[in-house]
């Protein structure tokens, strides 16, 4: 068990090591969430955590933990969101987060399937297709705290490509965390997987939040602005952004699926916020527009960054590797989602005139993150307990794999791809510096020899 000094020591590594893994993303691309997952789970082993603290008390604080990031996470998504990039190629943009998210739950479920057949996992034909859309839902979404400011460094990206990643990135958490809501509150209270009672449920759940969200976040636009001079202003921000989560939950219900709906009213909450200015103009507002300054938009990154530094080392602590056929199962689970992604890519730039290199950049830009960890540490163990007895770790430790290969898949691909992009790039350059330089020299000669018959005519 740690004492005081050791859990103290043991936070302040975790935030040096966030803030050197951040630093080194920042220069070389590579994902700091490799570094933290790491070191979670070399310190899970060394302290036998999972040994020391009982099973139910780790649940229970994974619930919490959970419950606190999603509102972070999704918070910080919409304030950091700007609604004309957002609609500016949404087209493309949503064709390409439906259809991967599609696929990869059946992908997944196609995994599930395979190995429930073959006599590798023990559950029914109904169970098993429930568990592969469960974890192709929590797998199915792209992270975006690597994806847009890796997008936006990569000089080689065609602005509608870059446009489509970020729609991508910032929808698929929401998806994820709506659709495994719907999916776990239909086994666990609804008896039962009912696609129609799930649609309805689904539609419900993402009205509800989302006319809950816009109104409170209407309510309290000026409210912020009007307290945004006071000290530590950007606190109560954040108290009423879990104040929402939390009337929304309560009014829904919990085994109707208020957790969803809560989701949605944060997204929404923190789009208004950080969108103050548009959204008055949607309703014809007459007076000065506001949103949310700069210094309160700094913490609540900063916030997001210290949730996301500490789920990803709870995750590795909470991988046990108890099954080595996990491990396998989770590589197997990456290839489908390789595969499945490949397929919408290749849909959703269908006649687009994309460039090789720009496609190529979208396969590979798929690195599962936060919602996957979240979600796999919140609903796993129950899931596992209901369908699946005996099989404990499934779901973590499959997401721990995942999250895993797919960051170090998409850095090592965006390297390489960047890499064959300069030289083409390059030798295009200079012909046409030597196009430019050789049609220069020509006027000059032109010019000159005129300048020579001129006194001759005359």
């Amino acid at each position: 068990m740690f004492d005081v000094v050791t859990a103290l020591i043991t936070i302040g590594v975790i935030l040096v090591l966030g803030f050197i893994g951040n630093y080194i993303f920042n220069r070389t691309k590579i994902p700091s969430i490799i570094w933290l997952l790491f070191f979670g789970m070399a310190m899970g082993f060394i302290f036998n955590i999972r040994g020391d603290i009982s099973p139910a008390l780790l649940i229970s604080f994974s619930e919490f933990f959970a419950a606190v990031a999603i509102v972070i996470i999704l918070f910080d998504g919409g304030i950091n969101t700007k609604l004309h990039e957002l609609f500016r190629g949404a087209r493309r943009g949503l064709l390409l987060t439906v259809s991967a998210f599609v696929f990869s739950m059946l992908g997944a479920m196609l995994v599930v399937l395979l190995l429930t057949a073959v006599g590798v996992l023990q559950m029914s034909l109904g169970d098993s297709l429930i568990v592969g859309l469960i974890l192709g839902a929590i797998v199915g979404g792209t992270s975006g705290p690597i994806v847009i400011p890796l997008a936006s460094r990569l000089t080689h990206l065609e602005e509608k490509t870059k446009t489509m990643l970020s729609i991508e990135s910032i929808i698929t958490d929401i998806l994820c965390i709506v659709v495994v809501l719907m999916l776990v509150y239909m086994v666990l209270y609804g008896g039962g997987f009912n696609l129609s009672v799930g649609i309805k449920n689904l539609v419900s759940t993402f009205s509800i939040g989302a006319v809950l969200g816009l109104v409170l976040g209407l309510v309290w636009l000026p409210i912020m602005h009007k307290v945004r001079q006071e000290e530590f202003s950007y606190v109560v921000t954040l108290a009423v952004a879990f104040l929402v989560y939390s009337v929304t939950v309560l009014i829904v219900g919990v085994a109707e699926g208020g957790s969803g709906a809560g989701a949605i009213a944060c997204l929404v909450f923190g789009l208004v916020l950080g969108n103050g200015k548009k959204v008055l103009k949607m309703f014809d507002y007459g007076g000065e527009g506001y949103e949310m300054d700069q210094s309160t938009r700094e913490f609540h990154s900063l916030i997001s960054f210290v949730m996301r530094t500490f789920f990803f080392v709870y995750l590795g602590i909470m991988v046990g590797f108890q099954r080595i056929e996990f491990i396998a199962i989770g590589i197997g689970t990456f290839l489908i989602l390789l595969l499945m992604r490949y397929l919408a890519v290749e849909a959703s730039t269908y006649r687009g005139g994309f460039e090789k290199d720009d496609k190529q950049t979208m396969l590979v830009m798929m690195p599962r993150g936060l919602a996957a960890a979240i979600l796999a540490l919140s609903f796993g163990p129950a899931l596992v307990n209901r369908l699946m007895p005996g099989l404990d770790g499934f779901f973590e430790d499959i997401a721990f794999v995942v999250i895993l290969s797919t960051a170090l898949m998409c850095t090592v691909g965006v390297s390489l791809i960047s890499h064959a992009a300069k030289k083409p790039g390059t030798t295009t350059v200079s012909i046409v510096h030597e196009q430019i330089d050789v049609q220069l020299h020509q006027e000059s000669s032109t010019s000159s020899s005129q300048s020579d018959e001129s006194p001759q005519k005359e």
